[in-house]
């Protein structure tokens, strides 16, 4: 059924669709805050806007990959900074190895690689390894058992024996030190001045384990000095062990092996306490004998066995041994003075310089190669995007504009602590000029990484730059692209209001010519 409108109400429809549609442009311009929407709407605004935001997405995009290559170089730096941190420490070891020097101490340094784990080879049951110090307090550690296969977990180590005497706690302790590539045992006293002795009771096949071990009284080991098998010697004969003693003091020793003392024999000599003694015998006595009653006057003055049996006299407290004559079996013109040349009875023996010990500056030493490893670890860990490890010889190409032209190319290096010149052990820190090698090393190092930090510290800098400048440029280029189809917002919320006015009195005309029709319907029906 077809409606019929007059005139009047034609031009109302007319009106009220064509601000409706007026309407719906404003309410849309408001809404996005554009004017243009597409080409149809102004085609050469549009085409500008569309090329300056296409810019602005670019830069976006390059500024995201050098913000990908500034944390890499960030991660960089962070991790030389914590290279030279460790440089810097290894430094102060080294300093610290200089200054701590090596110190005089009494002990005994076999050259054969011992560690902690290192099985005690061909011993027997009963077999032991007796140490006194010069104190008087002895510890013997017996084996119960003979040793068991080779690598059985059976056999006895250098570490437990070490366990067992350190812990008896009589001035003597075995501690294990880097000698080369392996580790060496050291006998030592525990207060560095007090003496001792691997006694003669000790079983060569023992002792034996401690190659190169060696005495300035007794010299380098040999098998006669201590006891064969299990069988514990008594008595004193030429064939009798006697072991080796470890002290600072002077000694004197007779020239011949003096098994016994005749009848009216004697020895002057001066104590540590600066006063002049005589032992004398008016029967003979064995050298035992001699020995211990010696010892008993407390003189500071060790009696013992020497090398061959001979009688020796050592001063404990680390100052030369005097002897002032003798008679009977020590008189100075026979074969059993206590001196070098004969009728002549003052015989001085000078004072022997204690081992050296290096313990402080090898310990040092060990922390310093573990601070290498720790170097490597962190240049091998470098984190870093995309797997490339500026430290590890890797380089990274950065794009620095939305063409893709003239990148910069940043190459990595292959940095190790043998690229660094850290070619010096610690584990070999036994003198001045070793530990003065490696300090060296370490501040050429450390000069070589702020090279290293200055050349990428510069890419940073120039690549950051471009960053906020590319930043700022894609801004701009975006306010532009969006400024050439922005709607003035006030502008059309005016045209909003003055529309819905407009569409309000176009309703009202509509309403009112729609009555009079009716009315006059009804009139005329």
């Amino acid at each position: 059924m077809s409606v019929v409108f007059n005139a009047a109400t034609a031009a109302n429809v007319n009106i009220l669709r064509t601000t409706n549609e007026l309407f719906q442009v404003s309410q849309k311009r408001v809404a996005t805050g554009k004017s243009i929407f597409g080409a149809a709407d102004d085609a050469t605004r549009y085409s500008m806007s569309q090329t300056m935001l296409s810019r602005s997405r670019n830069i976006n995009a390059v500024n995201n990959n050098i913000s990908t290559a500034l944390k890499t170089l960030e991660s960089t730096d962070i991790a030389l900074k914590q290279v030279r941190s460790l440089l810097q420490q290894m430094n102060d070891m080294a300093t610290q190895a200089l200054a701590a020097g090596s110190t005089s101490t009494i002990s005994a340094n076999p050259t054969a690689n011992i560690s902690e784990n290192t099985y005690v080879v061909g011993y027997s049951a009963g077999m032991r390894l007796s140490i006194t110090s010069d104190a008087g307090d002895n510890f013997t550690y017996t084996f119960a058992n003979s040793a068991a296969g080779t690598g059985s977990s059976a056999n006895v180590t250098w570490g437990q024996v070490a366990q067992a005497l350190n812990a008896a706690n009589i001035g003597v302790q075995i501690r294990f030190e880097p000698n080369g590539t392996g580790s060496r045992l050291v006998l030592e006293s525990t207060d560095r001045s007090t003496g001792f002795k691997i006694d003669g009771a000790s079983s060569a096949q023992v002792v034996d384990d401690l190659v190169g071990i060696n005495s300035s009284y007794d010299g380098t080991y040999a098998s006669s000095k201590f006891a064969n098998g299990s069988a514990m010697p008594t008595g004193f004969a030429a064939t009798t062990p006697y072991g080796m003693a470890f002290g600072a003091g002077g000694f004197i020793q007779a020239p011949s092996s003096m098994p016994s003392a005749s009848a009216n024999s004697s020895i002057s000599f001066v104590g540590a306490d600066g006063v002049a003694r005589t032992w004398s015998t008016a029967t003979a006595k064995n050298q035992d004998a001699v020995i211990a009653e010696i010892n008993a006057m407390n003189a500071g003055v060790r009696a013992e066995l020497g090398a061959g049996g001979f009688l020796r006299l050592r001063k404990l407290d680390g100052t030369a041994m005097v002897v002032l004559n003798g008679s009977g079996s020590y008189n100075p013109s026979g074969n059993g003075r206590l001196n070098s040349i004969a009728t002549q009875p003052y015989q001085m023996g000078a004072p022997i310089t204690g081992a050296i010990s290096n313990a402080e500056r090898l310990r040092l030493g060990q922390q310093y190669e573990a601070y290498k490893l720790e170097i490597t670890a962190v240049i091998n860990n470098n984190v870093v995007q995309n797997g490339r490890n500026l430290l590890a010889g890797q380089g990274m190409n950065i794009i620095l504009n939305e063409f893709a032209s003239n990148p910069i190319a940043i190459s990595g290096v292959t940095m190790t602590t043998g690229s660094l010149g850290l070619t010096g052990v610690g584990t070999g820190w036994t003198t001045d000029a070793l530990i003065q090698a490696s300090l060296g090393q370490v501040q050429g190092a450390q000069a070589q990484v702020d090279d290293v930090a200055g050349q990428f510290g510069n890419y940073s800098t120039f690549v950051k730059e471009r960053y906020d400048i590319n930043r700022e440029f894609s801004s701009n280029m975006k306010t532009l692209g969006d400024d050439l189809v922005a709607a003035d917002v006030a502008e059309e919320s005016a045209k909003l209001t003055a529309l819905q006015t407009q569409q309000q009195f176009a309703v009202q005309a509509f309403s009112a010519g729609s009555a009079n029709a009716q009315s006059l319907l009804r009139l005329l029906g």
